[in-house]
């Protein structure tokens, strides 16, 4: 039996006001609780998680953004000394074709379906080149780098080990950095802000070393260097690869624009009356840059990298990050690494440090794609706003857009779902806790646009910055359930975009209705390669998605809304499964990639997971045409009936039919199997066999290589068999792949890896307000023991 839905979304339109041109994106719901006559005090919730740091951090940024597009800073408010990132929806790099060729000459590879020649758009070595240009394209780009300049008395610029008494703190109320150091027995105090519904940055900066002329701040547009994985995109080095160009300046204002190739984007720049703009200095011809000395480690773990480096200058500029993969090892395991460096340029001798994870740049003359700004007083306030086209528009000044994010943030905070887990006697419960409010700023600034996002959000590039349709779930679910439609409702509409080239993918293949793709450029193209071609686990999500809106908005609207799409889904679940007439039954595959990526294609089939995921999204597909006033279709009821049963061996389900050596060798990944009867409700699930499948995963998993959304989907399935205990447990666990930094960021696969973040609100979601068929008692995936008080309002069940 169905949980009663608890509350139904109302709307509280926020007044405008006159001296901020602002209005919230966000619905304020009514808050309602299950548990106290008083509201939840959302402030105190959410501030006591604030951020605050006191030292360099060169892999975990912490940002300010609007969802769509977003800034990430080091311990100076601005990106001064790690090249963190400036990115966007919108924003995208398109490298040059293989000449002669265009993507839809691509052909592909052959693959046997069932005595039928299918082509897939999987590797050809027939086309290698084309191919990997269809993978690689457009990459995702990093708009430009703000930050600062400082100027010691010598004339040489500092690095971050010249700061002391560093004290840095994201409010998270107010989506407000505030970042505050000395330099050289000098205060600075730099305030950054994200407008809410512009693509703006906005910095105040305090010091008397302004009008000393020893502070200064930058705009510096890197090229795209069109790495897959980049911790900071871009590269530094390269000038006559890009143009940057000032399309027109005013007195406050300068609009700038940077291409590379035939892409294109624009920046302003505005500033205050006491502020000068400089463009960039004239080149002049530098002597030899020479690396002396280079050393990279910790204390006495160090190594000499001198040749490295002087073998990586190129165009008498040095630019590049600093890993130990870069660095040649590791000579210091576990241990925070710093990459010390003396050089001489110009006749003068310099020294420069940076820690791991940072980027080296050592240029032999001013760039061309840097741009500066000064002041004569104490303070510099400015802005930079970004954008894909020239805007004739002003841009918002920086006290408006402080202002509009001290009214956006709180109307988020105070909109959909709280959980208040403070009353609970468990010591754990803070932990979890601070996992959840910083689970919900990093989404809300990450993803919250147009587009599904990546698996790093809009801090670095991975995948070259595409998105993944398997991983949409984990991304965006949780938002219906903390009852924040407004923001799922943006990106939903990738399904309707993606109809036309995704219904063409599937008549390619000779099947009916609507093939989504799996790693996918917005304008969805496949990016080339077998898994992507093969894998079918997002196939069903619409079917969810559907189902989720019409719980929280059970009306003609939503079943119009969603028709077009569950009806072309289910044509393709239904022909995607092949009949045996040998069994009797329907198959799914070969050929097919299942969750985990990790077994033969070309022999896989009837994987447990799918196959429960396409028996729901056929019967959420009957049901549809049911609330439509429409008949079953005969085929899907067919083709959901006869489907192969959920493969058992031993008492247990396993990863897919026939699977060999399960246990021992393919034990690692992820454990799709107990997601049958967790994340999904249990279509073709044995409920007692379900139980004795999440006990031996939990016994013989090997836990520390699965990351990410593993744990709330292991956390799901545990609250759903009743084993509420096992599932904060999970959702705690101490896998590497699993845990969350100060930030907020998790770790597991690429860093930092958002479906898991996605999946924890998710999860911890169900656990609080149920799902079909849960237990009547509050809070039933949490243990009953005493020690778990869950205080919650807004939230809404899972299916």
């Amino acid at each position: 039996m169905r949980l009663e839905m608890l509350n139904r979304r109302s709307f509280l339109l926020l007044g405008l006001s006159a001296a901020v041109p602002y209005s919230s994106s966000f619905e304020r719901n009514a808050p309602q609780t299950n548990l106290a006559p008083n509201a939840i005090d959302r402030r105190a919730l959410i501030t006591r998680h604030n951020v605050r740091r006191t030292q360099l951090s060169t892999r975990s940024p912490l940002q300010v953004g609007n969802g769509s597009f977003a800034f990430g800073a080091d311990i100076t408010g601005l990106q001064t000394f790690v090249g963190f990132n400036t990115m966007s929806d919108w924003g995208w790099h398109t490298q040059p074709l293989p000449p002669g060729q265009k993507p839809s000459d691509f052909r592909g590879t052959v693959w046997e379906t069932h005595g039928r020649p299918t082509r897939y758009p999987s590797w050809s070595k027939e086309q290698p080149e084309l191919g990997a240009w269809i993978y690689a394209n457009p990459t995702r780009i990093h708009l430009g780098r703000i930050g600062l300049v400082l100027t010691k008395a010598d004339g040489s610029e500092a690095s971050a080990s010249d700061l002391t008494n560093c004290v840095q703190d994201l409010d998270l109320w107010t989506g407000t950095l505030d970042s505050r150091f000395q330099w050289e027995g000098q205060p600075v105090r730099v305030e950054t802000s994200c407008h809410p519904n512009h693509d703006t940055i906005a910095v105040r900066v305090h010091s008397p070393l302004i009008a000393a002329g020893r502070l200064a701040a930058f705009l510096h547009f890197p090229r795209d260097d069109g790495r897959e994985f980049a911790d900071y995109v871009g590269a530094w080095d390269g000038d006559a690869q890009h143009q940057s160009q000032i399309v027109r300046q005013s007195a406050q204002r300068a609009d700038l624009v940077h291409r590379q190739d035939d892409s294109e984007h624009h920046a302003a720049l505005c500033w205050g009356p006491t502020m000068t703009f400089h463009p960039p200095a004239e080149p002049k011809t530098a002597q030899a840059l020479t690396i002396t000395k280079a050393e990279y480690g910790a204390g006495e773990h160090v190594a000499d990298v001198t040749l490295l480096l002087q073998n990586a200058i190129h165009d008498n500029q040095l630019a590049m990050d600093v890993t130990n993969e870069t660095m040649g090892g590791d000579p210091a395991l576990r241990q925070p690494k710093v990459l010390h460096v003396t050089y001489t340029l110009d006749g003068q001798t310099q020294q420069t440090e940076v820690g791991e994870n940072g980027t080296l740049s050592i240029p032999s003359r001013p760039s061309r794609h840097r741009f500066t700004l000064t002041a004569t007083g104490d303070t510099m306030e400015f802005t930079c706003s970004f954008t894909p086209s020239a805007s004739p528009q002003a841009p918002p000044t920086a006290q408006a857009t402080f202002a509009a994010s001290q009214q956006h943030w709180p109307a988020f905070w105070n909109s959909g779902g709280a959980i208040d887990l403070s009353h609970s006697k468990d010591p754990r419960w803070k932990e979890l806790e601070r996992r959840i409010v910083l689970s919900q700023y990093l989404m809300a600034v990450n993803e919250a646009g147009d587009l599904p996002q990546q698996e790093s959000g809009l801090v670095n590039d991975g995948w070259h910055g595409k998105f993944h349709m398997e991983m949409y779930w984990w991304h965006a679910a949780h938002y219906a359930l903390w009852d924040r439609w407004r923001i799922l409702d943006r990106s939903q509409g990738i399904y309707k975009r993606f109809l036309h080239s995704s219904q063409a993918r599937a008549k390619s293949q000779g099947v009916r209705g609507a093939r989504w793709p799996k790693m996918t450029t917005a304008e969805g193209q496949e990016s080339v390669h077998p898994c992507n071609a093969m894998l079918i686990w997002q196939q069903p999500h619409p079917m969810f998605f559907a189902e989720l809106d019409y719980q929280a908005h059970p009306t003609r609207a939503t079943l119009e809304k969603w028709r077009e799409i569950v009806f072309n889904t289910a044509e393709f679940l239904s022909s995607f499964a092949f009949w045996d007439e040998k069994t009797k039954r329907y198959d799914l595959g070969p050929p097919i990639y299942i969750v985990s990526e990790n077994t033969e294609p070309a022999v896989t089939q009837n994987p447990t997971y799918e196959l429960s995921y396409w028996r729901f999204g056929l019967r959420i597909a009957q049901t549809w045409r049911r609330r439509l006033g429409l008949p079953p279709d005969p085929e899907w009821e067919r083709v959901r009936n006869n489907l192969a049963p959920l493969p058992v061996e031993d008492g247990v389900y396993i990863l897919h039919e026939g699977v060999k050596y399960m246990w021992t060798k393919y034990n690692f990944e992820h454990p799709a199997l107990i997601g049958v009867y967790g994340m999904l409700p249990g279509d073709g699930v044995d409920v007692p066999t379900a139980m004795k499948t999440l006990d031996r995963v939990s016994q013989t998993w090997n836990l520390e290589r699965t990351w990410g959304w593993d744990f709330p989907m292991l956390a799901m399935a545990a609250a759903r068999v009743g084993k509420p205990s096992q599932a904060v447990d999970f959702l705690l666990h101490p896998s590497s792949g699993f845990q969350f930094d100060d930030g907020g960021y998790c770790t597991g696969g690429p860093y930092p890896y958002f479906p898991a973040n996605g999946g924890l609100l998710y999860a911890v979601a169900m656990m609080a307000a149920g799902w079909g068929g849960a237990p009547a008692h509050r809070s039933p995936g949490f243990p009953l023991d005493g020690q778990w008080d869950v205080r919650w309002e807004g939230l809404k069940p899972a299916l």
